[in-house]
């Protein structure tokens, strides 16, 4: 069944703009089932009773089960030189149930402040359109990007993956199930020692991801999928 994004208005659902060309390109017609996301924290079964140039009317019939994530996970990702790198990574860490994205500029990253700036509403409209496929009541959330040494962090778990870390992994940590874990990724030719030292005196454990040197969109996705397997 297509999931669309909406708005509760009454007693049913409206479906307009983007959502509505999708909705006609998708060839549905009435009587058709649909669920409707409100991003209000309420996703519904309907059926669909108008389709006209301006909205979607959408009647619903029940109200459906969100399963929340087990683990919530801010990533800190530092900016690489190509900003459409980001774009790539958008909606697998938005399947992969990433919570918070922020963009960090580190004394490695090429890009200027103002660069990432522009890039945060195409960056805002792929989350979007990711939580329709993968079925998630909420979008990814990106924060505007901050520079290294700014992060200040309250009391949760907090790792950062390092390439010249050879002994601790997190498959060595030894750590008890959490709720939240704040993740930093370096960007290309990593972190300079002062800004890992700066980090851990925020609280960050330098960790070590892989014993091979991996790409910032691989080095990504592997530590989620760690995060999510040690913690949960």
């Amino acid at each position: 069944m297509y999931r669309l994004i909406g708005k509760k208005e009454g007693e049913l659902l409206t479906i307009t703009e983007e959502e509505l060309k999708h909705l006609k390109v998708l060839r549905l017609n009435l009587s058709d089932r649909v669920e409707v996301n409100d991003l209000e924290g309420n996703i519904y079964e309907g059926e669909i009773l108008q389709i006209d140039k301006r909205k979607a009317l959408v009647k619903p019939i029940k109200k459906l089960e969100i399963i929340q994530e087990e683990l919530n996970i801010h990533l800190f990702l530092c900016m690489p030189n190509q900003l459409s790198k980001v774009d790539d990574i958008i909606e697998p860490i938005s399947q992969l149930g990433v919570k918070i994205l922020t963009p960090v500029l580190s004394r490695r990253s090429a890009v200027k402040q103002k660069d990432v700036q522009k890039k945060i509403d195409k960056w805002q409209r792929i989350a979007l359109q990711s939580i329709k496929q993968c079925k998630r009541p909420f979008p990814l959330t990106i924060e505007n990007p901050i520079e290294i040494h700014k992060i200040k962090l309250d009391d949760c778990l907090k790792l950062v993956f390092y390439e010249k870390e050879k002994k601790n992994t997190l498959k060595s940590l030894e750590v008890k199930q959490e709720r939240e874990v704040s993740i930093l990724i370096g960007p290309e030719g990593g972190l300079e020692e002062e800004e890992v030292n700066l980090l851990k005196r925020e609280g960050f454990i330098p960790l070590s991801l892989s014993r091979t040197v991996l790409r910032m969109e691989a080095a990504v996705i592997v530590a989620i999928c760690q995060a999510k397997f040690k913690l949960t």
